[in-house]
């Protein structure tokens, strides 16, 4: 049995040690006191795990838990450069001046890749710099630049395939190098409408690509969990939802904050899988939640929650969600006006299943909580097994006094109908406002992003503008307390 135990103890030992990394650092001269290391996990700079070391003689060593192949970002005097790190590496740096910039040597294992990458970006520094990119794009015509980017590619691929030891490269560098030249062409191509829309205000719409473009851009292309270490690849997800979100609103600029996000996300929800989902949701709330209304931040960042199964993002999020959440917003576009807020009017009428119309009017005396949603919303579509589940929680005789009601903002009776079949919803009281954003219920409720759920008590008087999603345990309190009133 001891021998059992010192065999596991040894292997747990070399196991945590195949996941350890060191760099040391010489500089021939140091102004700085300190270096610091940024690990490349989560992908959101402000959340990435880093190490500072101080410098003694010039000198200074890291030791680093790496389980998987990562990029590590290399900080000093207000400089950085990335290096390819892999489980077991010792890796020593000279740099020969105070500048990372100028002169950096590298020794030990992982000289290789890193080697690799140096003269990579050397060559090909102007394919790369966000800044010389997007002056190519601003003074480029599409043709011309897809006939360029196209070139670069097979030049890049052609360094890649050519280099001298690159019998050397790990399985794991090999897939890195060619997602991030694979990524680079994709995401500058999706690229290139939105950034030349967006260097005007007073363009309103975007140009889209022609076809034939994107034929390769595909779901498949874009779901790949393994690239996600690859900056390439980050900004083709962002591009890939941004156009495509455009595309979906007739290639129309947003000018609302909170519908952007709402659309990007429904999309992403509908054609990202795994990690990419969980990733790009996370880095889009992250970077935008405090232009949108708190109502849409709430929902997005519930949404991220249970996609991710209360996962890191979620808890790296939280305080900057939380903070939005929280805040109070007197102009928000996502709460009514006061006369709709008292009390729904007779005016705003809803088609039922049966053909025949219906109005809030009709439904006092009972408590009403309402789901605006469409076919097209993936959200909305994620909320359902949870608005199931919360019907069940009730008694037949609590049942009698609370309407489930459905309202979709769907173009068409044929698009609502099927997916009211589709949605197993046939058994709960639906109703339609034909005309997608600009049907009568969205303007006279100022919805500007769904699903969006509201609570009304059985006098017909709106309590809560801004319910919680049947996913939230507490929207059944909500509901008995309105029942019992």
């Amino acid at each position: 049995m001891k021998k059992l135990f010192l065999i596991f103890s040894l292997l747990s030992v070399s196991l945590a040690q195949a996941q350890n990394a060191s760099i040391s650092c010489h500089f021939s001269m140091a102004s700085q006191d300190t270096c610091i290391i940024r690990l490349h996990k989560y992908y959101i700079s402000e959340y990435e795990p880093t190490v500072i070391a101080l410098l003694k003689d010039n000198n200074c060593s890291f030791s680093l838990t790496v389980p998987n192949p990562c990029i590590a970002e290399l900080m000093y005097n207000k400089q950085s450069v990335n290096l390819w790190l892999e489980p077991n590496d010792n890796m020593q740096l000279n740099i020969a001046y105070d500048s990372l910039y100028k002169a950096i040597t590298i020794q030990g294992s992982g000289i290789v890749p890193n080697e690799f990458l140096k003269q990579f970006y050397k060559t090909f520094k102007n394919d790369f710099d966000k800044d010389a990119v997007k002056q190519r794009m601003l003074s480029t015509g599409i043709d011309k630049y897809e006939n360029y980017l196209f070139a670069q590619r097979k030049l890049q691929m052609d360094f890649y395939k050519n280099y001298k030891e690159k019998d050397k490269f790990s399985a794991g560098f090999n897939t890195y190098v060619t997602n991030l030249i694979k990524y680079n062409y994709y995401y500058q191509l999706q690229a290139y409408p939105i950034i030349n829309a967006n260097e005007s205000k007073s363009i309103l719409t975007v140009t889209p690509l022609p076809a034939l473009l994107l034929e390769e851009v595909t779901p498949t292309l874009a779901n790949n969990d393994e690239a996600l270490n690859c900056e390439t690849y980050r900004n083709f997800l962002y591009y890939y939802v941004v156009y495509n979100t455009s595309r979906l609103n007739n290639f129309n600029k947003f000018n609302d904050n909170s519908i952007s996000m709402e659309k990007k996300m429904a999309f992403t929800n509908q054609t990202l899988n795994n990690k990419a989902n969980v990733y790009f949701m996370a880095n889009y709330l992250n970077e935008n939640v405090d232009n949108v209304s708190p109502y849409t931040a709430r929902h997005i960042y519930g949404l991220l929650s249970y996609n991710e199964k209360n996962g890191d993002y979620t808890r790296l999020l939280k305080a900057k969600c939380d903070k939005r959440m929280r805040m109070k917003v007197p102009d928000d576009k996502s709460t009514a006006s006061s006369s709709a807020t008292s009390g729904p009017q007779e005016g705003v009428k809803i088609m039922g299943t049966d053909g025949k119309y219906f109005t809030f009017e009709d439904l006092k005396g009972k408590v009403v909580y309402v789901d605006f949603w469409a076919s097209w919303c993936g959200p909305c579509r994620s909320m359902f097994p949870f608005s199931k589940e919360l019907h069940k929680k009730f008694t037949p005789k609590q049942l009698k006094n609370v309407v489930f009601l459905y309202i979709s903002i769907d173009k068409t009776e044929e698009i609502w109908k099927r997916a009211i079949e589709q949605n197993g919803l046939g058994d709960f009281k639906n109703g339609l406002v034909p005309g997608d954003w600009s049907s009568e219920i969205v303007k006279y409720f100022q919805i500007n992003s769904i699903p969006r759920y509201m609570l009304i008590d059985k006098k017909g008087t709106i309590v809560d503008m801004n319910a919680k999603r049947p996913s939230e345990e507490a929207v059944f309190d909500d509901i008995i307390n309105l029942i019992d009133k």
